[in-house]
């Protein structure tokens, strides 16, 4: 009896795991570990999970699974840049502790592998990796019904009723916004940034594969439609433009396959009597026809959400009004739409790329040379300057592709698409499967591989668990498919 508990502890702790996954800054956390952003419950039954589970794990079998090999060398690389890092020219910055934030950043890192690690092998088994789908599911229907609660609160009153402040209080140590829904997160762009590359992945491949976890059917309709409808709903209230970017590219990987699948029935359907020449030309003639039709479809679908969106979204009501007699006219059509921020912060990291593109300049270390690296036209905007003179914290790029080269340079930027590159190729073991739920599970890695381009562009840090655990779930189904093994 008290072996099957013990023996079902890791699986409840898991369970909670999931259950706390949405919740990314609660205030208890936050004040526990001293952090002013990021304080996830979740890391507290990882840790469990590590203790009880990965260590016990990792002992007795000595190996790891082979996808986490690239993984484990970017982790050496940017060790080493960091220790390096002693050795380079470093201006100190207001009281930002030099050691201390090296450690933080290293620590976040150390926090993120062990979620993919521990996403990795655990739910190993279509048994297990069923289970967690579910329990995602529900955690996910959970995560929308507070995010439209938040949107009728404010669409109804103009305002949030105290009861709904305080509950987010309580979860969340971010504030609610105005329009914009953010769920248990701290912003909206966070609450999108879970959406893509967690819930709306699996929904949305579900709902391709015509697969569900679940009994539920109503008139042929599963609970991951339903799911995926309110989830999309959901991101569109967030009004997080990265997020909605993220999104476009599963789907328009979706058109691309469409498009191929769609020639290949029309080119089987028809028979060709002409001579070699002539049916190779009108073959030719039919594939182009058919990517012209879903291009301009495409491309029509995406100019009347672009401008639904300039109409909706404050920020992006100069969507559609260029301007390119001006200097800098990227930068300034950028400050029209709310990004120019974030364009000067990646050119200051490419500045320190360039300076520094072998190793990098460390874990943590790129915002000490901002002051240096700023252009003339980032000193104009409101934002830089607050940043600069008003707050006592480090810049930060926004950008994890620009971060990997400024802090771990090209080789620690190589060890990282690699270890990507090697997640992309094990989709192939479920898609060549029987398994409908390993072939979801595939497709769902892709989608998280795809929408990572873009969230990319928006987040820097190794802090958030969203996508060190999706792309855990990709490495255990695909360990799945081998029956286990390495």
């Amino acid at each position: 009896m008290i072996r099957r508990v013990w023996q079902a502890i890791p699986w409840w702790v898991w369970v909670c795991l999931i259950l706390l996954l949405p919740i990314t800054s609660m205030p208890l956390i936050v004040n526990l570990i001293g952090s002013d952003s990021v304080g996830a419950p979740s890391g507290i039954a990882l840790a469990v999970l590590v203790l009880i589970w990965l260590v016990p794990h990792v002992l007795k079998r000595g190996q790891v699974p082979p996808q986490a090999v690239p993984l484990l060398g970017f982790a050496m690389v940017a060790l080493i840049a960091t220790a390096l890092a002693s050795f380079i020219p470093i201006m100190p910055y207001k009281d930002v502790s030099f050691i201390k934030n090296e450690l933080k950043d290293v620590l976040t890192l150390f926090i993120g592998i062990c979620f993919y690690l521990v996403a990795a092998t655990f739910p190993v088994g279509e048994d297990r990796l069923q289970k967690t789908l579910r329990w995602l599911n529900w955690v996910g229907l959970v995560v929308l019904l507070w995010s439209l609660v938040q949107a009728v609160s404010w669409y109804s009153f103009n305002h949030y009723p105290e009861l709904v402040r305080r509950i987010q209080e309580f979860f969340s140590s971010g504030p609610l916004y105005r329009q914009r829904v953010n769920g248990f997160a701290f912003e909206p762009s966070w609450l999108a940034h879970q959406l893509n590359m967690v819930f709306l992945p699996i929904w949305l491949a579900a709902t391709v594969r015509r697969f569900s976890v679940h009994r539920f059917r109503l008139m042929g309709i599963t609970f991951e439609n339903l799911l995926l409808v309110g989830g999309v709903f959901i991101l569109f209230l967030s009004y997080s433009r990265v997020g909605l970017l993220a999104f476009l590219m599963m789907v328009t990987y979706l058109f691309i396959q469409a498009n191929i699948r769609l020639s290949r029935w029309l080119l089987k359907r028809m028979s060709w009597h002409e001579q070699v020449d002539t049916a190779r030309r009108r073959r030719r003639i039919l594939s182009l026809g058919v990517t012209a039709i879903m291009i301009v479809s495409y491309l029509a679908i995406l100019t009347g959400g672009a401008f639904v969106l300039s109409r909706l979204d404050p920020r992006m009501k100069d969507l559609f009004t260029f301007s390119f007699g001006t200097d800098n006219p990227v930068l300034r059509y950028a400050d029209r739409l709310d990004v120019a921020s974030r364009l000067v912060y990646w050119q200051a990291g490419w500045g320190v790329f360039n300076d520094y593109p072998i190793l990098g300049v460390g874990l943590g270390n790129a915002g000490y040379f901002f002051t240096q690296k700023l252009t003339p036209y980032a000193w104009g905007l409101l934002e830089v300057r607050d940043l600069v003179f008003r707050s006592s914290n480090l810049l930060n790029i926004k950008s994890l592709w620009v971060r990997l080269l400024a802090e771990t340079g090209v080789v620690g930027f190589a060890f990282f698409v690699s270890w990507l590159y090697l997640l992309w190729q094990s989709t192939r073991s479920g898609e060549n499967g029987n398994s409908p739920l390993l072939k979801t599970l595939s497709l769902t890695g892709k989608f998280v591989l795809l929408a990572l381009l873009f969230e990319g562009f928006s987040l820097d840090s190794f802090a958030m668990p969203y996508i060190w655990f999706a792309l855990g779930l990709l490495t255990a189904a695909s360990r799945s498919n081998n029956n286990g093994k390495f």
